[in-house]
């Protein structure tokens, strides 16, 4: 389809190109003969201009020298220049034996025909070439954007694997803690642990998840927590009704509440409280994650370093993550602050 569009296009440039020269050479023809006979001669030299530059088109094509490097080109284009100009000149030496009874070149009828033929086939390979030119770079940017996107994928696709083992080795630890302290509440914590590896495989092939996705395999992480810390985990959502169908990155917030339990809440023998919060701001959503505890700085590796390059491969610039104490707090609080593209 595009390769028919092309020609169509070629084509189309050829009879608009030598058409707005074909009055030029009409009005000349008309001075000494009729209207018919000036078409007819006129109608000659354009199918011949365009039978010699569009065999030049064919030879650049089977020869491949469009994909030359240009300093090789330039002397191709300087010879077909020439031929061209050749051509143009014979043409026009055979017309005017024909129909005058002249000297072409003692008249220096071959001068107003060089000059012709010079600039009119300047231009066509001019435009010819830019064409080309322009499209090889379009292609080149195409394709370093193809490439681009394919590096950024790839990894993405390794931050994600390097996620579920990290989060699997978290959720591992807590459930060997329960095997000592409640049997079966661990058997019941394996098979919360099999939902949710089974989410976090099903997620490794998509970019995006909805909301609601996320908010459920939170629900599940946080159900398995319980089980050991019991009462000391209080997850409370503050999300606008009815849920927005917003897409985030997978387990992004999740990696968040699970930062909040693993190094907040599970070192506070007393427990504490995590709130997720989302608001709407004027072109961004804005995630809070609140919970009780003072803020420890992350360690590189670390599964909120992980989501801070997929943020960074996701969406670049148009979103981030914060995390600090929260000094608006009257007693110790980490607040992580996670933002998306509306």
């Amino acid at each position: 389809m595009l390769s028919r569009f092309n020609l169509s296009l070629y084509w189309t440039c050829q009879l608009l190109g030598w058409g707005v020269v074909a009055p030029y050479w009409l009005y000349y023809e008309v001075q000494n003969k009729s209207l018919l006979e000036g078409i007819l001669v006129v109608c000659l030299q354009v199918g011949v201009q365009i039978f010699a530059t569009d065999q030049y088109r064919r030879l650049t094509h089977r020869r491949g020298w469009l994909r030359l490097p240009l300093v090789r080109q330039l002397p191709i284009i300087l010879l077909a220049w020439i031929v061209l100009i050749a051509q143009y000149l014979l043409m026009v030496y055979l017309i005017f034996s024909i129909q005058y009874d002249g000297d072409f070149w003692g008249d220096n009828v071959w001068l107003g025909a060089l000059a012709g033929g010079t600039r009119y086939h300047a231009i066509w390979l001019l435009a010819f070439h830019l064409y080309h030119f322009a499209r090889q770079m379009a292609d080149q940017r195409a394709a370093a954007a193809r490439n681009a996107q394919l590096t950024a994928e790839a990894q993405l696709a390794k931050l994600s694997n390097e996620l579920n083992p990290h989060f699997l080795f978290n959720a591992l630890n807590g459930i060997k803690a329960l095997t000592r302290e409640n049997p079966a509440n661990a058997r019941l914590a394996i098979d919360r642990l099999a939902e949710l590896l089974r989410y976090s495989l099903r997620q490794s092939k998509r970019n995006l998840v909805p909301l609601a996705e996320e908010k459920r395999v939170i629900d599940e992480y946080v159900a398995l927590e319980k089980m050991r810390l019991e009462e000391r985990l209080i997850l409370h959502w503050d999300l606008p009704t009815p849920l927005p169908s917003l897409l985030l990155p997978p387990l992004g917030l999740h990696t968040l509440v699970e930062n909040a339990v693993k190094h907040g809440i599970s070192r506070l023998s007393s427990g504490g409280v995590i709130t997720v919060r989302l608001i709407q701001r004027k072109n961004h959503w804005e995630f809070t994650v609140l919970n009780d505890g003072t803020y420890q700085p992350e360690r590189p590796g670390s599964g909120l370093a992980n989501l801070r390059q997929r943020l960074k491969l996701q969406f670049g610039t148009n979103a981030g993550l914060e995390i600090g104490q929260d000094k608006t707090a009257s007693a110790p609080r980490v607040m992580a602050k996670l933002t998306l593209p509306t």
